[in-house]
């Protein structure tokens, strides 16, 4: 996989028009495209189809790419976005053909999105300081039992606040 900051190059000369970034770029997003979908669709074909349609969404829209942000969030969220549509669209095949489960193990349309949301949740956590993840953890899994009071209260408050702006800045949504 290719560093961020070299992904950063070719998304900013392919968004100003440079075709000779489109086939590096592809090689750089392919595989963290590719496992995005694989965890959040779980069936094989399946995320490799989304993975391309992801991959085609991504160059076709190079030139709304802002360069002043990270290019692999960008390009990950709209691969993450395409497995949402593309969960969503077999859903509602799936209800027009008036089967309740969806292929995924049997899996409701409610587990699946509870999966995606808890995936981008733990992505958005990634993005945060080994200090804020402790103290996510702690208060959350009842490690930081003898750590209590007002000071984990404060270090909980922020750490969240980081966990929902970085949430935000990864998927633009609320």
């Amino acid at each position: 996989m290719a560093e961020p900051s070299e992904v950063d190059v070719l998304m900013g000369k392919l968004a100003d028009g440079d075709r000779a970034a489109f086939s590096p770029l592809f090689r750089a997003l392919w595989t963290p495209a590719l496992r995005v979908c694989q965890r959040m669709v779980h069936a094989e074909a399946d995320a490799a189809d989304a993975a391309q349609a992801a991959m085609m969404k991504i160059l076709e829209r190079a030139g709304e790419y802002d360069k002043k942000r990270p290019a692999l969030p960008w390009a990950l969220g709209i691969a993450a976005w395409e497995c949402r549509t593309m969960m969503k669209r077999q859903q509602r095949l799936k209800e027009s053909a008036e089967e309740p489960q969806l292929s995924d193990g049997g899996a409701t349309a409610d587990e699946l999105e509870q999966k995606l949301l808890v995936s981008a949740a733990m992505h958005a956590m990634g993005e945060l300081s080994s200090a804020d993840q402790e103290t996510l953890t702690a208060t959350y899994w009842d490690t930081a039992a003898s750590a209590g009071g007002a000071t984990l209260r404060k270090r909980r408050e922020r750490a969240l606040t980081r966990l929902r702006d970085t949430f935000r800045r990864l998927y633009g949504l609320d």
